[in-house]
Parts: C-alpha cells; structure tokens; sequence
C-alpha cells in the first residue's frame, strides 16, 4: 500500500492554538466557510469525460503543460508524496508527522533519487531535458501564488518543484510494493512457531501459479487479464486492470491523455510525474499488478560501537545526521536531529530494539522513468521490450496486448539470486550475498496465452525463492472461473469484463466450509448449515456475507494477533494450513464461528468505504462520504476490512476494435471546493464506466 495515504494526522491542537489573521482561514470549514469565495483561475487543460488532454506541438510542451496542470489540479498531493520520500511531512503537518518522517529519512529513498536523477542527466539528457520542461511547469504554476485549499488552511506556503521530487515519488510506489519489512515479522513468526510454520509459508502448494510451466533458472494487491483475439466479439484482444492501492481524496492517479505530433498516449499517472504508468498509445496497451517478488534482505551483525564484524574484519559504519524541522500551524519550527549508520549493505534500521542493516534494490540507481517513457511510446512487442528492459523495481505483472492481436504476460524487473532471503542474514558470517541479478522477462514469460490473468498470485512453481507472502488465489482462480464461463457463452466483450471487475463472489467460502466440516461445533455445524445455502456473494444486502467476513477476521485474528502482526500478514491459505496441521489450535474455529453467528446486521451496515484526505481528521468534510462497500478481501472488485480503504485504485479497460473504458475512485479535481472533487467516487462504487477513447 502507499503509506502516506493512510496516515492518520492528528492535528486537533489547531483549536488550541491562538489563532490570530492571517490564520482566520484555518479555522473555517472549506465546504462552508468563507473559503468558498476563493477562486481558482480557469484551467490550463481541459478535462475532458475526467480525463486531463494535453495537446501540443512538440514533446517539451507537452511535459511543460503536463507539469502545468498536474500541481493545479494536485499539487497538494504532489507535495505530500514527496514529503514522505524527503522525510519533511513534519515541517507540513507538525509532531504527528514526525514518526514517518524518521522512518523514510533513514531509509534513503531520497538519496537514492538523487543519484538516480543525477545518472538521468548524464546518461539520458533528451529524457532529463523533457522532466526539466516539466518541472519547469509545475514551478511556473506556483510563480503564480495560486490559492491551494490546503495550504490556507494550515497557513503554509507551497515550495518549488524539482526532477528528484518526480524521481522521489516512483521510488515511494516502489518501496511501498516491495515488502517493507516482511522479512522481520517471518522471522518472529518462526521463532514463535518453529521451523514447521517456514515450511507451510514457503512452499504455499495450493497457491496457483499464473504461469503454467515450471519457470527455471538454471539459466541465470491488484488484478489484470488478456484474451486473445479468437476468443473475443471484436475479434481483438482485450486488455483489463484494476490495482488494488490505498484509496484516498482525491485518488492516487490522474487519468490523462498526451497528444503529441510523434504520438499519443492515455492512462494513469501519478501526479508529479510525466509518464503514464499504465495505458495505451493505440498502438500496445499495458496493465500491472505486483508481484512481490523479494527485493529486500535485512542483515544483522556484531557490534563494537559503530563498528561491525564482517567476513573476519571490523569495519566502520558510515554515519550520517539527518536533522527534521518540526512546524506548528504558526511555522514555529523546533529542529530534532537522528544519527544513521549506514554499513556495505545499507542503513541500519531499528526493528523491535535490533538493529539491522537493509539492503534494497530501489536504493540503487533505477530507471522506471526511462522504461515507462518508452513504453509509452512503443509500437510493438519489441519496443515495448525494450522499454521493459529498463524497469527494475518493484517487480510487475506485466500483461500486453497490441492492435496486431499479440497479447503476452512479463514478470518484470530485476531479481538478486541469493541463497534464502526470506529470513534476516547473518551479515557478520558473510551470508546473503547477491551474486547477480536476473531480469525477469528472460524466465517468467508467456506469448500469445488464449487467455491469462493474475491476481498478486503465485507467478510460477519456480524452482527458486521469489518470495512468500503470494495473495491467496482466490481472486485470480475466481477471474479465470469467470472468463471460462463467458468463453462458454460465446465470444467475450467489454461489457463481460466490466462484469468480472465488478464481481463480488468469494470463492475462499469452499475452503471455509470444508474448514468448518472438519473442526467445528455447535457453532460451527450451523454456520456451516447457512453457509451451504449461500452463493457466496459479498452483497451489502447480505447477512450471511456478513456473518462469513466476521468467520474470517475472527480467524486470522486468533491465529495471529497474539504475535503482535497485523492480521492480514499471514495469508489465508497460509492459515487453513496451519490450523489443518495442528500449528495453531484448532479450536478457533469454533470461537471464530461463535462470533460469526453474533451478527445480526447485513454486509453492507458494517462494511463501508472509508477514503479520507490528508487533514480529514481537522476537516472530516475533505473525505469522501462514507456508503456500502461490495465485495471483501478475496472477491474480484476487492473490498478489505470493514472500514474499507484499500480496493481498486482504478478500472481500466481496452477492447481494441472497440473502445476505452475507464473509472476512478474519486474525482480527477484535487481542489475540494471544486464540483468534480468527488464525480466519479459514487459511480465507481456502482461499478460504471466512461468510455474515453
């Protein structure tokens, strides 16, 4: 998830401040207060069906126009983004920020991005060029002392824009889709429960694989499809995605489309940066879902003051003072300062009171940028590889499909082959070396599949370690279900892919079931009785669905609660396992079911959309409203938890021969007071499209 969009910033100190003018503003109510009088000039870009239309005479006008109308319509968004990257969000939004701003500082993504830009300029100055016109935009906007709702509401002033900051951002997506510290938390899992649990983890046998080949390498939270042309009305293949991010106000992305002389291309971007992420040119249209492939190992060594044991020499630690400004509402800042060490492998982080070294990918020089420029591009499968050749981190599932009728799947990125990687490394003994790293399209690939879909699923039965913490199979096995079914029927169309986005059947109830014929009681037997006259429909209407989601949580919360992990940690599949072999008690099935059958209200009254702007917690009016969220954790149209903030950050759809379909979770307008704020939320609740091309 990306994490900024979660965090809870308490800033109820404003009402016991002393505000005095000019801080008049802080205190109203943006939706009902005399900052309904502040007026935006018109828009630099038309939005057009919600999508952003840059048209332009050359790229370099187009990347300033983008930059131009990216921080009016986002521009406080785009200031967050990189203020979690840069470790300055306090300086922004004050103490409670402070936390997450130590967590990222030491981390190095910011570093990281600069080198990264710095490498750009050197090798790659026509692309520097383009991100410079781009930036040189967003600043010529904020020359113009544009009112922004949220930094008259806090009193502050927006800071100029630069290249890192758009660098920044692709390395925050990064690392919030590599893991974070998923390595650790095994670690206590397995000393709590001892090496059976590791085995279960690792080897996830009912996982299904997306490729159907063993993958090898002896040579060495999201949803998306293809289907081919022979199976479809238009006799064209048909493209599908729906990633599954955190949700907030205004949505992650911006849909947008870029005419250029050379070329145009339409999709999602995320604001501060250029490039589409995912899209089409007309020519090949791409989707991602990640794929959590382990690009983070965590190395623990001996210690002497700051210097550690490594391979049989004591070597010195690098250390670095990294300083944070702590503002008020009345920009009275108070300076605190932290030490990092950084060793060979990376900076050393704090976990739990050890201190352990991280290695990861994205703290190198990374060229997502440069890949996604030419993928925008691309005008065939070999340009687009091309282009793909160049995206490291985080690893992708890649689905392609071009006007041509080719349609393929990538597992992309790059891979560091090392012995394990699952568990923390004793760095001092010399483990967990990367000896090389493996481009992933060279081994994880599939052309011209009739049809292929993932789900943050298993990509193969590899005969090496990628990673553990693969989604349960349960929305990938139920999208081929469907499309099986439609293939049944006739020829597929858009209209029957808008319906499997939209699906709310959770197929884990078969698993539940056969759980609760094995191991439950009074309780169980009756809830089990239920469960087998239900169609395992996620509807808010539902009281069984309500009842089955209660079966769930209660579940993987007696199961793994007690280890102090969050209870969607372990996968469910993960859990069924350990309960079938005795690893976890199996008397929380029928505690689990006892709570189940307490509930007495549908689906739809404990389940709702709960998607909050950055300062909702001061303003509760900036969010969007909250309304009955379908589906749960493991249906199509997916709808974690019971105060739903995680689900699909867009729907997006292209159906060569016939058209673009498109949905986002909010409004393409950041700007609160304006009309299209929220236009699209309801819509995409019901589950509508617009057809933007």
């Amino acid at each position: 998830m990306i994490r900024w969009i979660s965090l809870v910033i308490v800033l109820v100190a404003v009402f016991a401040m002393s505000l005095i003018p000019p801080y008049f503003f802080r205190l109203a109510d943006p939706f009902q207060g005399p900052m309904k009088a502040v007026s935006r000039p018109p828009p630099p870009a038309p939005l057009e069906n919600y999508v952003l239309v840059i048209k332009a005479d050359s790229e370099k006008e187009a990347m300033y126009k983008l930059g131009y109308a990216h921080a009016y319509y986002r521009f406080f968004q785009m200031d967050v983004m990189r203020r979690v990257v840069q470790g300055r969000l306090s300086e922004l939004l004050g103490e409670a920020a402070l936390d997450t701003d130590i967590y990222f500082r030491t981390r190095g993504l910011y570093i990281a991005a600069e080198k990264t830009w710095a490498y750009i300029k050197e090798r790659y100055p026509q692309f520097a060029d383009l991100l410079e016109e781009y930036t040189r935009g967003v600043n010529d906007f904020l020359a113009s002392n544009p009112p922004i709702v949220e930094y008259l509401i806090l009193g502050k002033r927006p800071e100029p824009w630069s290249p890192v900051d758009s660098i920044a951002i692709g390395k925050l997506i990064a690392w919030s889709l590599s893991g974070g510290e998923d390595d650790l938390y095994l670690k206590e899992l397995v000393d709590a429960l001892g090496p059976e649990f590791l085995k279960i983890a690792l080897v996830r046998a009912d996982n299904t694989p997306i490729l159907p080949q063993k993958a090898s390498f002896s040579p060495l939270g999201s949803n998306n499809w293809v289907i081919s042309p022979g199976l479809t009305a238009t006799g064209k293949p048909i493209l599908a995605n729906d990633p599954h991010l955190s949700l907030s106000a205004p949505p992650i992305w911006i849909f947008q489309k870029v005419e250029t002389p050379g070329y145009t291309v339409m999709g999602v971007a995320f604001p501060g940066v250029p490039v589409v992420v995912i899209g089409t040119n007309g020519y090949v249209a791409w989707g991602f879902t990640n794929t959590g492939v382990d690009v983070i190992d965590y190395y623990y060594y001996v210690w002497s003051g700051d210097r550690y044991y490594y391979n049989g020499t004591w070597l010195e630690a690098q250390r670095r003072v990294e300083k944070f400004r702590v503002c008020d509402l009345n920009n009275n800042c108070a300076v605190r300062s932290i030490d990092v060490l950084e060793t060979m492998h990376g900076p050393v982080v704090d976990f739990r009171g050890q201190r352990y070294a991280m290695r990861w990918l994205g703290n190198n020089v990374t060229l997502e940028a440069i890949a996604l420029y030419m993928m925008n591009r691309a005008r065939n499968l070999t340009e687009f590889l091309n282009g793909l050749r160049y995206f490291a981190t985080p690893s992708q599932n890649t689905v392609y499909a071009d006007r041509y009728g080719v349609v393929a799947y990538f597992a992309s990125g790059y891979y560091p082959i090392r012995d394990g990687g699952y568990l923390p490394f004793n760095g001092s003994r010399g483990e967990g070396e990367w000896r090389r790293l493996v481009w992933l399209p060279d081994v994880l690939r599939y052309i011209n599949p009739p049809y292929l879909a993932t789900a943050n699923n298993k990509v193969a039965d590899a005969n090496i370690y990628l990673q553990w913490r693969w989604a349960d199979r349960y929305r990938h096995d139920r999208i081929t279900e469907l499309i099986a079914q439609k293939i049944a029927g006739g020829k597929i169309s858009a209209s029957d892919v808008m319906d499997i986005q939209r699906d709310v059947v959770d197929i884990s109830c078969r698993d539940a079931k056969a759980l609760l014929r094995l191991y439950g009681g009074v309780a169980g037997k009756k809830l089990l009785e239920e469960l087998d006259g239900w169609d395992c429909a996620m509807a808010p209407s539902s009281l069984t669905a309500a009842r089955y989601a209660m079966f769930v949580y209660t579940l993987q919360k007696l199961s793994w609660e007690r280890f102090n992990v969050s209870i969607t940690f372990v996968p469910f599949e993960v859990t069924l396992a350990s309960i079938g072999r005795g690893l976890i008690d199996r008397a929380i099935v029928e505690k689990a079911a006892e709570e189940a059958l307490k509930i007495n209200s549908p689906w739809g009254s404990i389940h709702k959309y709960n998607i909050q702007h950055v300062l909702s917690s001061v303003f509760p009016s900036l969010s969007y409203r909250s309304v009955e969220a379908p589906g749960d954790w493991f249906t199509v149209n997916v709808a974690p938890g019971f105060a739903v903030s995680h689900g699909p950050s867009v729907r997006f759809i292209v159906a060569f021969g016939d058209g673009i379909y498109m949905m986002l979770p909010g409004g393409p307008d950041g700007d609160p007071l304006s009309p299209l704020y929220d236009a699209m939320y309801i819509p995409w609740v019901r589950g509508e499209y617009v057809k933007v091309g």
